[in-house]
């Protein structure tokens, strides 16, 4: 009894020190709803999400655009892009997940001379539907991962590593075959959000306030705010901080730009605004983010 009690500990130590090190890197989750989730909430990640609807219908929402899924749908979603999801009627769903770094696979790509197999990510539409045989085979996959994943032993990372990568081949080499579903507005309220927050995401760096915003869309300030929150799980102006903190983000990594320039690039007024909403948002301080990101 005492050996496998203490075959069961190991296991679940193996299980936890798998996840402590590549919870960053890669994660996945299967997660089956019976009833209707709280509010959505918009957020962005610094790595690819990859998201499955097994069954149900979902609303995703991708930036400034809005999706009807349906059960074999495959969203795809690239680092720093605001996204959720949401809910369909009163109807539960059951789908996975994966948040994944490109790091978590680069040398395996290297190992195996694939030059890019992210192309599924640049696409214009960011769903694509699968039939009846690519599901089958993609759900295989998932089942296998996840099992390798909940084990989490010495041969899980590999394995997840080549299903992953044999994943995203396989997206890539059979795109162009795959149907990508309308943009679906069934809804009239995910209408205006999607125009509202397309227009935010191109002209965050003006001064856009709830009045311009409500004056432009001829609506009223206080039926935008009550919709704008209940369709994203966030208020206007934590939806606008996050666009704008978000493209900080891109321009601390990537650029020698003053943190002063950056603020100011991305809309802020105030240096020490833009630090305090960025702290809030992303858990550090603008140069703390260069610094690790460097």
């Amino acid at each position: 009894m005492k050996a496998r009690e203490r075959e069961s500990e190991s296991k679940l130590d193996n299980v936890t020190q798998f996840n402590a090190v590549y919870k960053e890197v890669f994660f996945m989750e299967r997660l089956v709803v019976h009833a209707p989730k709280p509010t959505p909430h918009y957020h962005y990640h610094n790595g690819y999400e990859l998201y499955y609807l097994y069954s149900g219908e979902r609303y995703y929402f991708i930036k400034d655009r809005t999706y009807h899924l349906e059960k074999g749908a495959l969203v795809f979603i690239d680092p720093y892009t605001i996204h959720c999801s949401a809910n369909f009627e009163e109807s539960g769903f059951d789908r996975m997940l994966f948040n994944f770094r490109k790091e978590f696979i680069e040398k395996l790509l290297l190992a195996l001379g694939v030059a890019d197999p992210f192309e599924c990510y640049r696409r214009f539409s960011r769903v694509i539907q699968l039939n009846l045989h690519e599901r089958a085979f993609v759900e295989t996959l998932f089942e296998t991962m996840l099992d390798e994943y909940n084990k989490g032993d010495a041969a899980s990372e590999a394995y997840i590593q080549t299903s992953l990568t044999q994943l995203l081949l396989f997206i890539s080499k059979s795109e162009h075959q795959l149907e990508s579903p309308p943009l679906d507005y069934t809804n009239p309220t995910h209408k205006i959000i999607s125009e509202i927050t397309g227009y935010i995401n191109n002209n965050y760096s003006s001064d856009i306030t709830l009045g311009s915003i409500s004056e432009k869309f001829h609506i009223s300030s206080c039926y935008f705010s009550r919709t704008f929150k209940k369709a994203t799980g966030l208020s206007f102006t934590e939806y606008l901080n996050n666009v704008r903190i978000k493209e900080a983000q891109k321009f601390l990594h990537k650029t020698d730009m003053s943190i002063l320039d950056i603020a100011e690039t991305v809309g802020f007024k105030s240096n020490t605004h833009f630090g305090r909403v960025f702290k809030r948002i992303v858990g550090m301080s603008p140069l703390a983010f260069r610094k690790s990101t460097s």
